[in-house]
């Protein structure tokens, strides 16, 4: 009569019966819960629908809640699927980790007299996938984990756990499913559907928009129900669940070390920053101190902070530039963070270490808590007034997980209005960054409406234009038709690709400028798709040497020149 969970110590699933969560839902919550378990109840022959809350608004409590009372105690299985090995460890505490209130786990009826646990990622301390038993009750696992091995076919385990969830029901959800329309993602949930037809998918998000209208279509076909619960972020920081943001841009005056032939072996990676820039900024000791003096001179309107830094010794810096203006500050990092070059710096700072500094932040004995991406995700300190994020990011994943860390209002032990205080330098190049204010102000769509792409824009630098003026004055240069210099239209393209440095999967989007020379090119690539359709090597999100030899090849059949890329 066990709960029983991998190398963690668990109550017996007889004991937290008699002491299941007391916490209440919120009204939306509840009225979501409604919505899900009437969902749950019905015969649909396709089974897929989609939770929108918005950040912060408790989809995981909520989701947790839905499953404990309606598939767990129905006798389901449950597969979790997640981008990241936080989120999976975050669904795992949510289920069962005790407030002191009691578990979530509590909450499960039926005839069940144990339940296990197994969460399954390439991450150290997380199951393997050839771990994976039919015993096994839920399954939190990466996305990309979970879509190599069905498509690779070969765990026994994965079988024999898919073939037992066929006679006891299984329940499936997907987080952040707005991107479920890329291809391995697709091929995943049907292949899924095929072992087991009758599975119930629920989809969680907080964008549940996708801009290609064809994949929009597909988007539709994966969750058919649709949008089954929806809640208003207006509504919500009406009701204290959520914070107000508001968002402050903080200038350095910094010119970035970035040069040109350098920013364009970059600007085509779709990656975040280079870490030597990274570097250069973290080790800029004026840059420091103007975040330093920043919070300072606002410190009672900030309150209780939590800072985001890149390099452990940034990390460092900044507490001790805080301490010396008076400022209760300490700092996070693993590590793994840390210089590797030596036994004291491996040994520099301990989990224990990081804990105690974590429970002194969550008692108010500090302001300023620096860290280095270890609260972006699973960890809750719900009073957090301010985040200040001491770099622009191009990865839209973590700038939501960065944010997210202050959006929550006072109902759920936050405050009622959260600063964002971005930290923004005099880059030269034109970078994508993400932006906050379609993370934040983003309205929430239905799954059967199109969202529009801005226009492409290509940055020139002043000194091509001075030496393009400098040649027509001389007269340099053959005479072109002025028609074939101007494009003709462009093409949107989309992929997923891994972030560098995690399992975190980032959605690309880009614009492809089409000239005239280009387009028979085009038309020829065009014709040659379909026929490699679905059998093309690009549908995982790592792109694989198979791919990059297909793409030389038709780049080979169907084109004679460069192409011309926005």
């Amino acid at each position: 009569m066990a709960i029983r969970l991998e190398s963690a110590p668990v109550p017996q699933l007889v004991d937290v019966r008699r002491s299941p969560a007391k916490k209440s839902p919120e009204v939306h919550q509840a009225e979501a819960l409604f919505e899900l378990r009437a969902w749950l109840d019905k015969d649909d022959v396709v089974s897929g629908g989609i939770l929108v809350l918005p950040t912060g608004g408790g989809k995981t409590f909520t989701a947790t809640r839905f499953l404990t009372t309606g598939p767990l105690s129905k006798g389901h299985k449950v597969l979790w699927l997640a981008h990241t090995h936080h989120l999976l460890d975050q669904a795992l505490e949510a289920f069962v980790k005790s407030d002191g209130k009691g578990y979530e786990i509590g909450h499960v009826r039926g005839e069940r007299t144990e339940l296990r646990f197994r969460t399954v990622s390439g991450t150290e301390g997380h199951s393997k996938v050839s771990h994976i038993a039919a015993t096994d009750d839920v399954v939190i696992i990466t996305l990309q984990t979970l879509a190599r091995a069905v498509e690779d076919g070969r765990h026994a385990g994965l079988t024999a756990f898919l073939k037992r969830a066929k006679k006891t029901g299984l329940t499936v959800i997907f987080d952040e499913c707005h991107h479920a329309p890329a291809p391995s993602y697709r091929r995943l949930i049907e292949a899924l559907r095929a072992q087991v037809p009758d599975l119930h998918l629920l989809g969680l998000t907080a964008t549940p928009t996708y801009a290609d209208e064809r994949r929009q279509g597909t988007l539709k076909k994966l969750f058919p129900q649709g949008i089954l619960y929806q809640g208003d972020t207006q509504r919500l920081m009406a009701q204290g669940v959520l914070s107000r943001p508001q968002i402050e841009q903080a200038a350095t005056h910094i010119q970035p070390e970035f040069d040109e032939k350098e920013y364009r072996q970059w600007v085509g990676t779709y990656r975040d920053l280079p870490e030597e820039i990274i570097e250069k900024l973290a080790n800029n000791k004026e840059r420091t101190a103007i975040i330093a003096d920043r919070y300072a001179a606002e410190r009672e309107r900030y309150g209780k902070t939590i800072i985001f830094a890149d390099r452990w010794y940034q990390c460092d810096a900044l507490v001790a530039l805080l301490k010396k203006r008076g400022v209760k500050a300490a700092a996070m990092y693993s590590h793994l963070d840390a210089n590797p070059g030596s036994a004291e710096a491996r040994n520099a700072r301990t989990r224990d270490e990081n804990n105690a500094v974590l429970e002194q932040f969550r008692r108010g004995e500090l302001d300023v808590l620096v860290n280095i991406r270890m609260l972006t995700e699973g960890t809750d300190v719900p009073d957090v007034q301010t985040v200040f994020l001491t770099r622009q990011t191009t990865s839209r994943i973590l700038l939501t997980q960065m944010i997210g860390r202050a959006l929550r209002g006072p109902k759920f032990g936050g405050t009622r209005d959260a600063y964002i205080v971005a930290f923004i330098d005099d880059w030269k190049q034109h970078v994508a960054w993400a932006r906050w204010d379609e993370l934040i102000d983003t309205p929430v769509e239905d799954v059967e409406r199109a969202t529009h792409m801005p226009l492409p824009v290509t940055w020139v630098s002043s000194e091509l234009v001075e030496q393009l003026a400098q040649a027509l004055d001389r007269g340099d240069g053959a005479e072109t038709p002025f028609l074939t210099l101007l494009p003709l239209g462009w093409y949107a393209t989309e992929f997923s690709m891994v972030t560098q440095g995690s399992e975190d999967v980032e959605v690309v989007r880009q614009l492809v400028l089409v000239f005239d020379s280009d387009k028979q090119g085009f038309e020829a690539l065009q014709k040659l798709l379909p026929k490699h359709w679905p059998h093309t090597p690009f549908g995982k999100t790592v792109l694989e040497r198979a791919a990059q030899n297909q793409a030389l090849l038709w780049t080979e059949q169907c084109f004679t020149q460069e192409l011309h890329l926005a």
